[in-house]
């Protein structure tokens, strides 16, 4: 059972204060399918809602097959290689926002707003990864 509570709790916790943040957010209350694929963030936050089911099942089995095996074999170690971890971890997120925050860059918003989209990103993943590395700390 507790097995199972670290496989679905952590991506549920963190997906639920996504989507009540997204779902209350005025900015964001209105977006509509039409708005995915613009290659502006509010067009990222329409994927987000629109998807969330799916989004959600990508999210436990990342949780399952890559979060967990890692977790288990981080509790052994030193806390060096703990902070080494998450150092890695912060640079893996900053990588992945990188990614995602140039492929919906608009070339002509320049380079400032993609500087701002990338770092919306990191911090997106960051808080994520977060509540779910608190969630599993909690269960431990």
């Amino acid at each position: 059972m507790k097995k199972l509570l670290k496989i679905l709790l952590p991506p549920f916790a963190g997906f639920s204060l996504y989507f009540i943040g997204v779902r209350y957010n005025p900015e964001y209350f209105d977006l509509s399918i039409g708005e995915i694929g613009t290659g502006s963030l509010a067009g990222f936050m329409a994927f987000y809602k629109f998807t969330l089911p799916l989004l959600f099942t990508v999210a436990v089995l990342t949780q399952l097959l890559i979060v967990i095996p890692v977790w288990n074999n981080l509790l052994t170690k030193s806390k060096t290689r703990k902070w080494w971890a998450f150092i890695s971890f912060v640079l893996i997120c900053l990588l992945f926002a990188a990614g995602i925050g140039y492929l919906i860059w608009d070339y002509a918003t320049g380079v400032h707003h993609l500087i701002v989209v990338c770092l919306f990103m990191w911090a997106v993943q960051l808080v994520y990864w977060l509540i779910d590395l608190f969630v599993l700390f909690l269960l431990e």
